[in-house]
């Protein structure tokens, strides 16, 4: 009787030892990416010597790198400025992006285009871009 008992003891704890590998093993195969970063590009303005960014970005998987473009109308890069700024990097989003990007003596004028490109933290980029208008001024007439 003692012997069914521990035979029935050893089966018992061999069901769940191997029960407990399989759901272990089920976690690996999880292969579900994040989605990709999104941005929404609100402003992009000369203010003097500096451009003026303002964006939003949703990223599920944390922001790793963002670079900010400029280019004139026919494509080539005037500037590029890699944004390094902890309260943007190893973020999941970001609400209320702002950053002043110098431009002294870079020629960049009103319509050339702004290009950000955000990469996540598994790698996946996006790029929007905007076109490069004015300061906006908040003394209108009222």
């Amino acid at each position: 009787m003692k012997k069914i008992i521990n035979m029935s003891l050893m089966m018992a704890l061999m069901t769940i030892l191997t029960l407990s590998f399989t759901a272990c093993g089920s976690d690996d195969d999880d292969t579900t990416k994040q989605p990709a970063p999104q941005i929404t590009l609100h402003e992009a303005n000369i203010e003097g010597d500096i451009l003026c960014v303002q964006a939003d970005v949703v990223a599920n998987g944390r922001t790793a790198a963002i670079l900010l473009t400029i280019t004139d109308k026919n494509g080539s890069a005037k500037v590029a400025y890699p944004v390094t700024d902890s309260k943007y990097i190893g973020v999941l989003n970001i609400d209320g992006f702002h950053v002043h990007v110098d431009i002294a003596g870079k020629n960049v004028e009103e319509g050339d285009l702004l290009k950000m490109s955000v990469t996540d933290a598994e790698g996946q980029t996006v790029t929007v871009q905007k076109v490069i208008t004015a300061e906006e001024d908040d003394d209108d007439e009222e």
